[in-house]
C-alpha cells in the first residue's frame, strides 16, 4: 500500500538515495534535501513498505512557494501533489516536464508560463578569455543582493550564497556580470542567476563567469545542470560553447491553487 509521509531525518537518507537514481530529472527536489535549502523546504516521500518510490518538495525561500515533483508513476505524483498543496495557500511556482502541466491543472489554474530547457554537462570546456572572473566574497554579499534586485532576478535569494560559489566581473569598481549556484548536492550542482548588465553584454563577461563557476564545481566530480529559456538563443549558444547539451524541455509556470469545496 502506498503511503505518503513527511520526510523526517530518519527518511532523509532513503529519499536522497531514491532521487539520486536520476540526478538531472530530480535536481530540484534533490537540492531541497540538502542544507541550506533543506531548512526552507517541506519534503514528502511516497513509500511502499520500506521503499521510497517518489518524493516532492515545497520550497519557501521565494516570494511564492516553489513545488517540485521527482520522478514517479502518475499515481504516485498525484498523491504527492495533493499532500504538497495542503501547504500552499494560493499562488505557487513550478518548473516541471511539459507532460506534468496536465496534472497541475487538475488542482490549480495556470496564470503564466514559459518554456525552458535543461542543459547538462559533466565535463565543461575550459574557455580561454581575457576576462578574469573572481569569486564573490562574503563582504560583497550586500552588493551582490543589490545587483540582483536592480536586475529583477526572480530566482535569487541571499540564502543561495550559502549553497555554493558565485563568480563575478567588475568594471570601474562595480559588479556588471555574475554567475552563481541555485543548489548543490554531492552529485550535482544547478547553476543559476547568471546575469550581465545590459550595458556590458557581448563582451564575454557572462561566458567568463559561467566558465569559472562550472570548472570549479566540475572539479569535484559533480554533474552540472541549468535551465535556460528556449527563446534565449544567445545564452544557449554560450552554454553550448561551454560543453552543455540539451537534456529535456520543461515549463516554468506560475499557478493558483483551486478552491477546495
Amino acid at each position: 500500500m502506498l503511503q505518503v509521509k513527511p520526510v523526517t531525518e530518519s527518511l532523509l537518507g532513503k529519499c536522497r538515495k531514491f532521487l539520486a537514481q536520476d540526478l538531472t530529472a530530480n535536481v530540484l527536489v534533490l537540492g531541497d534535501c540538502y542544507s541550506p535549502l533543506l531548512e526552507a523546504s517541506t519534503l514528502y516521500c511516497a513509500c511502499k513498505g520500506n521503499q521510497v518510490v517518489g518524493a516532492c518538495s515545497v520550497f519557501r525561500g521565494f516570494s511564492k512557494p516553489s513545488v517540485a515533483l521527482g520522478t514517479a508513476t502518475a499515481e504516485t505524483k498525484r498523491i504527492l501533489l495533493e499532500n504538497a498543496l495542503r501547504d500552499v495557500k494560493s499562488e505557487f511556482i513550478s518548473i516541471c516536464p511539459t507532460a506534468e502541466i496536465t496534472l497541475l491543472k487538475e488542482y490549480a489554474s495556470v496564470l503564466q508560463l514559459h518554456y525552458e530547457q535543461q542543459m547538462v554537462t559533466d565535463s565543461p570546456n575550459k574557455m580561454k578569455s581575457n576576462n578574469k572572473a573572481t569569486k564573490v566574497r562574503k563582504y560583497e554579499l550586500q552588493e551582490l543582493d543589490k545587483f540582483y534586485l536592480e536586475h529583477r532576478s526572480e530566482a535569487w535569494i541571499p540564502l543561495q550564497f550559502k549553497v555554493g560559489p558565485f563568480y563575478c566581473i567588475k568594471q570601474d569598481g562595480r559588479l556588471v556580470s555574475i554567475a552563481g549556484v541555485h543548489l548543490c548536492t554531492p552529485q550535482i550542482a544547478h547553476l543559476g542567476s547568471i546575469v550581465t548588465d545590459e550595458a556590458y553584454r557581448n563582451r564575454g563577461f557572462g561566458t567568463a563567469c559561467t566558465s569559472a563557476l562550472a570548472n570549479q564545481l566540475s572539479a569535484t566530480g559533480r554533474i552540472l545542470s541549468l535551465f535556460v529559456r528556449t527563446d534565449n538563443e544567445p545564452a544557449i549558444r554560450i552554454y553550448e560553447s561551454l560543453g552543455f547539451v540539451k537534456k529535456r524541455e520543461v515549463v516554468f509556470v506560475t499557478i493558483r491553487k483551486k478552491a477546495v469545496n
